[in-house]
């Protein structure tokens, strides 16, 4: 399999998507527990997270075509 990197476009929506889907997790994991809302830790969840989900996901698999 051939490894190639994916456009910093879509590695941007990837990092994205993840970080709001979980820092949203997040702030409803807290809201359950009783926790106040922070709009700084949602903002830590949705960049850190984003940014290590795209970085993970920077390069695409693709099959060799023998």
């Amino acid at each position: 399999m051939d490894r190639e990197k994916l456009p910093l476009k879509t590695m941007t929506k990837i990092g994205l998507i993840n970080g709001v889907f979980f820092a949203l997790s997040m702030a409803i994991f807290d809201y359950f527990n009783d926790d106040s809302f922070s709009i700084l830790k949602f903002i830590i969840h949705f960049v850190i997270f984003g940014f290590f989900m795209a970085l993970s996901f920077r390069y695409k698999y693709t099959k060799n075509k023998d």
